[in-house]
């Protein structure tokens, strides 16, 4: 999470906008009007959205139990047509194998597309990050392990294995 600072101080007015567009950006999106009665109403009690919005816009929708006192993990749920069978991370990247033989690169904040990386013919079952997050490791059912390039999307090399006849996992 970025912190937004103006003249040395935390704009806390900024950080609260910022990840209530977060907590709740599928709902704002739909229907942006939503935010009023939908996220408003259960933004932390320390926060300055709540001390500020509380006393004109709250009125319709209470909140009575329930209400955190801080901010929490922001939480995105991010739907594929295909099946997900391995999930790697590296600092704000997520990596999904899929069914399809894709890889899916999500941004780990917004839970938006980055990249698709095509190149496996079979399911996808493992994937790593190498440690400076440069580079992405898949093994395959169709018994090829890829060494990707995280930059540029493209395969590095891809390793075959002699005589396996069963998927790498």
């Amino acid at each position: 999470m970025v912190t937004l600072v103006q003249a040395g101080v935390p704009c806390k007015w900024a950080n609260d906008s910022q990840r209530l567009l977060l907590e709740w950006f599928d709902a704002i999106c739909k229907s942006p009007s939503q935010v009023y009665h939908h996220a408003l109403p259960f933004c932390p009690s320390s926060s300055w959205l709540h001390k500020y919005y509380t006393v004109e816009d709250l009125q319709v929708v209470k909140v009575v139990k329930g209400i955190p006192a801080e901010w929490g993990m922001c939480a995105r749920t991010v739907t594929y047509s295909r099946v997900p069978m391995a999930i790697t991370c590296w600092k704000d990247t997520i990596v999904v194998g899929l069914t399809s033989g894709d890889i899916i690169m999500l941004d780990g904040i917004t839970g938006s597309q980055t990249a698709v990386l095509s190149g496996h013919t079979d399911y996808v079952r493992s994937l790593a990050f190498l440690l400076d997050g440069t580079s992405l490791v898949s093994g395959s059912d169709d018994r090829t392990t890829k060494l990707w390039d995280v930059q540029t999307g493209g395969v590095v090399k891809t390793f075959h294995v002699s005589g396996r006849t069963s998927a790498v996992t």
